[in-house]
């Protein structure tokens, strides 16, 4: 694309920078009252890895460019808490160990904050609940809230660029949409359950990467 970014492409820039930078500066405030050489290094690690965020969004905005490497989902969906912690969110997390895909560290992340931030935006006093947890041939991440759910009719319509189901809680309409995109660029998937004033559970699936056979060793 020559020139500038288009309208659509900016509006996704400014939307999925505005997540990292306000970690960025929940991050540095906590710093400033922290005593604790542990917590200022936790800190200091969630600091570092919004700033990468921030340079990887600027450079690339395609949803669809992933990195794939093989790494630990869980570590990502521990990170993605711990930031909405330090932020004052109210948020249970559950993972299990040895959660390995094949993945782009920063684009999972993306996904993940804009799914927990939207069960944030929606939910209720109660909080978030996050299980990240092998699942077959898959690893399976779901984010819980207690809020008022989802109408039938309207599970995949919030997945369109744009969808809101209320005007009355903050949101561009664009962070589920990008979260899907997401998924799917790594082969997996992203899809909401929930029924009217039982809450609303995302729930990502990830493809487990297929294991290498073994080479039988030579004879000496």
């Amino acid at each position: 694309m020559s020139g500038g970014l288009d309208d659509d492409r900016l509006a996704v820039l400014i939307h999925e920078v505005r997540s990292p930078v306000a970690a960025l500066a929940a991050v540095a405030e906590a710093a400033a009252h922290s005593r604790a050489d542990s917590a200022r290094h936790d800190l200091v690690r969630l600091a570092l890895a919004a700033c990468r965020a921030i340079e990887r969004l600027v450079v690339d905005v395609s949803v669809a460019s992933v990195r794939l490497v093989r790494l630990d989902v869980g570590d990502v969906v521990r990170d993605a808490v711990a930031a909405q912690l330090v932020r004052g969110a109210v948020v249970e997390v559950h993972v299990d160990d040895d959660l390995v895909v094949d993945g782009d560290a920063v684009r999972l992340r993306q996904a993940i904050d804009n799914v927990i931030e939207n069960a944030i935006h929606h939910g209720d006093d109660a909080g978030v609940v996050v299980h990240a947890a092998e699942a077959g041939e898959a690893i399976r991440i779901a984010v819980s809230d207690s809020g008022l759910g989802i109408p039938d009719d309207e599970l995949e319509r919030i997945f369109e660029i744009g969808a809101r189901l209320t005007d009355d809680r903050p949101g561009s309409g664009l962070g589920l949409p990008l979260a899907r995109s997401i998924a799917e660029a790594h082969g997996g998937s992203l899809v909401a359950v929930s029924a009217p004033s039982t809450g609303a559970t995302f729930v990502f699936e990830l493809p487990i990467p297929k294991r290498q056979p073994e080479t039988a060793a030579s004879s000496s």
